[in-house]
């Protein structure tokens, strides 16, 4: 199955200048640096590559089932064939990050031969690199010392961008009906957008979502209710038919995902067959927000673009909340968020239990008001991020990312999840209209943590532009 190698490459022409036990040590520390990644990407595979041929008989195992990403860990002087008997053996598409490392952070000063050896990170890199270069190979390059905390997690956020791109060229984004009537600015054309990120763009009527949600069994609908009864407070003016008919939709949804393989998806649920239809009758923001919660993120209006930047959001981030910038507190340099009913509950402040209310956008124009999450985002740095189409971009399209950090201001008022967000790069009088001019929807997803570095290494792997506002 897909995941992650980590491919040391060796060269015996200095081994003298090293001690009796360099290889082994080399093999273990190939093993540690696996064992550091190996949430990043399962199964993770640790190889010493000390000819070209170790590297072409690795590749060979790995040619049915390639991996979504490989770590070339460069800690010594080492010619580039070693690593590129694997490289070339698997599809120029696999992202690869080089990681320049030395055990111990600090030079002695009896520094020598020894030394040069077994520290020789910064050698062997360009070596392969250059060839790399030479070629048009995409890959990303970190230097961190294993002994430095802060320098492990920068080079473990790389690996994950580089992981995220992997799983995209296998990944399954569903597209439930069409954009809303005129709304241009959420839409792509299906084969530039798989073209662009790998993605799988799976076309389903929004009438298949209708006949699901007819076969979901009362059972099914039960046990999303203790499913609710354990982990949220249910409003009491939520209507006991409208609460049904959202949990109804959400298994039916959970469904859909589940056979169709989606790992993301975007529909528009004001159509007949959903929204303004007798049988749902509801708008199915619960069930979108309870998908996403469970990794596989939804927009809606069929905003397919959006849906881009919530799966990089939710894989890079760890939770992805699909929003709009409501409007701006010129006072503070804040901005609102707020949406139209989806929810994430990693974003959740720890100890807090999130509300099911009536979704009060709809409930003044439906004849039944459906169910949607109401809280408020855990303060903290934060990343908004975009995703467009883009003439000047490479691959024709572009990730917008907007680093920031969650206030702890709040707006109950708005009746779903909400936030105040403050851009980082300045005043946001000049923050905002560097975030338009660079292409992004209304929509955009928000993370936690500032992703930057990450949604610009991911954009590169995919061979895709990135503006950082």
């Amino acid at each position: 199955m897909p995941g992650l190698v980590v491919a040391h490459p060796y060269w015996t022409f200095w081994e003298h200048t090293a001690p009796a036990d360099f290889r082994a040590g080399r093999e273990s520390l190939a093993a540690r640096v696996a064992d550091l990644l190996g949430d990043l990407g399962s199964p993770v595979r640790a190889a010493l590559l000390d000819t070209p041929a170790a590297g072409r008989e690795l590749a060979a195992r790995l040619a049915g089932d390639p991996p979504d990403a490989v770590v070339v860990l460069q800690t010594m002087a080492a010619p580039p064939t070693h690593a590129l008997g694997l490289l070339d053996g698997l599809p120029p598409t696999v992202p690869v990050v080089m990681w320049a490392l030395q055990e111990c952070g600090a030079l002695e000063p009896g520094f020598d031969h020894h030394g040069i050896t077994t520290r020789g990170a910064t050698v062997g890199a360009p070596m392969l690199g250059n060839v790399l270069s030479r070629r048009g190979r995409a890959f990303d390059v970190v230097l961190a010392p294993l002994d430095d905390p802060a320098g492990v997690g920068r080079a473990r956020e790389r690996v994950l961008a580089a992981v995220v791109a992997g799983g995209f060229r296998r990944g399954r984004l569903g597209r439930v009906g069409d954009p809303l009537q005129g709304y241009a600015h959420v839409d792509a054309d299906d084969a530039a957008l798989s073209a662009a990120t790998g993605l799988d763009v799976v076309r389903i009527p929004t009438a298949e979502v209708r006949d699901r949600y007819a076969g979901v069994p009362a059972e099914r609908v039960d046990a999303l209710r203790g499913e609710l009864a354990s982990a949220w407070d249910v409003d009491r003016s939520l209507d006991g038919d409208a609460l049904d008919r959202s949990l109804r939709v959400a298994a039916a949804l959970a469904d859909l995902v589940a056979d169709h393989r989606l790992d993301a998806g975007a529909i528009n649920c004001h159509v007949g067959e959903i929204r303004f239809g007798e049988e749902i009758g509801v708008t199915p923001c619960y069930g979108l927000g309870r998908l996403t919660s469970a990794g596989v993120p939804w927009t809606c209006t069929g905003d397919v673009l959006t849906a881009v930047a919530m799966l990089a959001a939710k894989r890079l981030g760890g939770a992805a909340l699909y929003h709009e910038i409501e409007a701006v507190d010129h006072v503070t340099g804040e901005v609102a968020l707020a949406n139209s009913g989806e929810h994430d509950t990693a974003w959740l402040t720890p100890g807090e239990r999130p509300r099911l209310v009536p979704n009060g956008w709809f409930c003044g124009s439906d004849a039944r008001c459906g169910a949607c999450a109401l809280f408020s985002l855990r303060p903290g740095p934060a990343t908004l991020l975009g995703f467009t189409p883009h003439p000047d971009s490479p691959g024709g399209f572009r990730f917008v990312a907007a680093p920031g950090t969650v206030t702890n201001r709040r707006f109950p008022a708005t009746g779903t999840v909400n936030g105040a967000f403050r851009f980082a790069a300045g005043a946001v009088e000049h923050t905002w209209p560097r975030w338009v001019a660079a292409g992004v929807n209304h929509h955009s997803a928000a993370a936690p943590g500032h992703l930057a570095a990450a949604v610009t290494a991911l954009a590169k792997h995919l061979g895709l532009g990135a503006v950082i506002v």
